[in-house]
């Protein structure tokens, strides 16, 4: 076992574990825009070309097993869909970290 080599994975560790200091809040999930027809046949959202009502923001997600749809304005959109963005980065750091210990868990194993 290389203890500089554990050392220097260490510091890797310690470099990524900074990344999560700029993270806010994080959300699982997608938020996604849309647009629709509405019912009455006589609306300009069944004329051809259609002019459809919208646009509509979704956010999209799992809740134990389910898919859960949330109806948001824009500016909620915005926001969850940066969350959204902070999960993303969030895994992307702790999928770096385990990398990074998987190659220390192999060196303490020599």
């Amino acid at each position: 076992m290389s203890v500089d080599k554990l050392e220097d994975l260490r510091k890797q560790v310690k470099e990524q574990s900074h990344e999560l200091k700029n993270i806010d809040f994080a959300l699982h999930g997608t938020v996604w825009k849309h647009y629709m027809k509405c019912g009455n046949v006589k609306c300009k959202c069944h004329a051809s070309p259609p002019k459809l009502h919208g646009p509509y923001y979704d956010w999209s997600r799992k809740v134990k097993g389910k898919t859960v749809n949330i109806r948001l304005c824009e500016e909620q959109a915005k926001i969850v869909e940066e969350w959204i963005q902070n999960m993303k980065r969030l895994e992307n750091v702790l999928s770096e970290i385990e990398s990074i210990s998987i190659r220390a868990a192999e060196l303490i194993r020599k």
